[in-house]
């Protein structure tokens, strides 16, 4: 099934990296679903003609791995258990086809909105507080120096890009989560992201999504990784979620956690 997505994203018309940098949506409104890859095919196939495909070097989809930081306490994770009206993501993200690395900070705002800064570097970095201060939001309330690597993730993302409705869309395949030598593939596994300054269903991606009956999801890969990889935290919140996903990967293959 992944052949036939890649087939169909192959055949779209492609858009650079410079063209999409002014629809960043920096702030923003995200929705996210999960699905089954047998179910984004059909998604894109019908919607294909809406959309183009960001394009790097020749190459789409790109590959992205991402490394998160937290405190020794994980006082980022517990936050995002916790409900935290406002709540944080630190992390570095390698876009490994444009060869750059950003410093990246994701704020969830108490009106449910998502801003991200981003800070370029050169090269991924295990110690963030050796490095100047300027990356850091204000409502970032902890030491720097406390940061420390806890967990990574590595995907393809597919970005679609739709300037007539001021719509991106990414698409995540072939995940797999890590933290040392562990790693928990996610076989099958499609998130599909929306990101909109304002959510609606009036767009082609949106409109597939409610006709398979695909519902809004709150999942951070970042969030799930942490609850499968460190299972002693409390994690009762994502349970259900970790169910669903497993669920989902079982129609093709387990996520099976290997050590």
């Amino acid at each position: 099934m992944i052949d036939q997505i890649l087939t169909t994203i192959d055949a779209m018309p492609a858009i650079s990296l410079a063209e999409i940098k002014s629809l960043a949506l920096l702030d923003r409104m995200d929705v996210k679903f999960i699905m089954h890859e047998t179910q984004f095919a059909q998604i894109l196939w019908r919607s294909q003609g809406n959309y183009r495909v960001l394009e790097i070097n020749g190459v789409r989809p790109g590959r992205y791995y991402t490394t998160y930081f937290d405190t020794s306490d994980f006082t980022l994770y517990q936050s995002h258990h916790n409900g935290t009206r406002v709540r944080h993501k630190v992390r570095w993200r390698w876009y490994m086809d444009s060869k750059v690395v950003y410093l990246e900070v994701k704020e969830k705002t108490n009106r449910e909105r998502t801003v991200k800064t981003r800070t370029l570097l050169s090269a991924p970095v295990t110690q963030l507080g050796e490095l100047s201060s300027d990356w850091m939001p204000a409502s970032l309330q902890v030491n720097a120096a406390t940061l420390r690597p806890v967990v990574s993730n590595q995907f393809r993302r597919v970005t679609l890009a739709d300037f007539a409705r001021q719509e991106r869309v990414t698409v995540d395949l072939g995940l797999e989560f890590s933290a040392g030598e562990r790693v928990v593939p996610m076989p099958g596994l499609v998130i599909v992201e929306v990101k909109q300054s304002k959510f609606s269903l009036s767009s082609p991606i949106a409109r597939e999504l409610h006709r398979l009956q695909l519902h809004r999801t709150h999942v951070s890969k970042y969030c799930v990784s942490m609850a499968m990889l460190y299972p002693e935290l409390k994690h009762n919140r994502f349970k259900p979620l970790i169910r669903q996903l497993e669920a989902i990967c079982n129609g093709r293959g387990r996520c099976e956690h290997h050590n």
